[in-house]
């Protein structure tokens, strides 16, 4: 009898966390948003509340990846920059800290820098990678975690575009979502990098089924190779 009802428990609880994750992922939603306009591709996803700033993350990949993510924030700094919000920068170089931070003296927004240890080093033999990376994937979830938490019942956004360490981010925020008591989406927007005309990036191919909204830049890319994804013309 014992044995039953721990087997109906499983059962039950297994049944839950698959209807759930149904529910999170994005490429089971049904969207029936056709607006058309640049605007609505960055902030569909963010639940506007009287009065309640938004939080937002975003993390700076290097060199390219940067520049576009700066470009994005100066395109939306009405919405995004606005003196009330709270920007939670993730970065893994100093070159792109100090490039943002030295943007950001002409906003008033809060900031919280994070930094994201690189996975592994060039020239580490194997088991030392296996530790470093271990290590980083411990304390990037950690940072994810805190971020998280931080955003529950706000306005918020996760914006995200390109480097790959956006992978392991965007897959963090929906692993929380899923295994916890966690309802509302995280609200990962993506936007494939300028530069990608008819191809998806690799970030761009795993993104596309955990993003929330998919941005691309080209019409092209869109109609080959990116059917779910939106398109409002050049972003950065």
């Amino acid at each position: 009898m014992i044995l039953e009802y721990i087997s109906a428990a499983i059962l039950i609880s297994v049944s839950l966390f698959i209807i759930k994750l149904i529910f999170i992922l994005p490429f089971f939603k049904i969207d029936s948003n056709d607006t058309t306009t640049k605007d609505s591709g960055i902030i569909d996803g963010i639940k506007i509340r009287n009065g309640k700033n938004i939080e937002v993350f975003i993390f700076l990949g290097s060199g390219g990846h940067t520049g576009e993510m700066i470009r994005i924030l100066q395109n939306y700094k009405n919405i995004l920059l606005d003196g009330s919000n709270v920007m939670h920068v993730g970065y893994s170089d100093m070159d792109s800290y100090n490039r943002f931070k030295a943007m950001m003296k002409e906003y008033k927004c809060k900031v919280n820098y994070y930094e994201f240890v690189k996975a592994r080093k060039v020239g580490a033999g194997i088991v030392s990678s296996i530790c470093s990376i271990t290590k980083t994937l411990l304390m990037s979830l950690r940072i994810i975690f805190q971020i998280r938490i931080s955003m529950l019942n706000k306005p918020h956004l996760v914006l995200l575009n390109g480097p790959g360490t956006c992978c392991i981010i965007a897959l963090y925020f929906k692993l929380i979502e899923w295994l916890s008591l966690v309802t509302d989406s995280p609200n990962i927007v993506y936007v494939e990098s300028l530069a990608r005309i008819d191809t998806l990036s690799l970030s761009g191919k795993i993104l596309y089924w955990l993003a929330d909204e998919f941005l691309v830049q080209w019409k092209e890319l869109k109609e080959k190779n990116a059917p779910r994804a939106k398109f409002f013309g050049i972003l950065v």
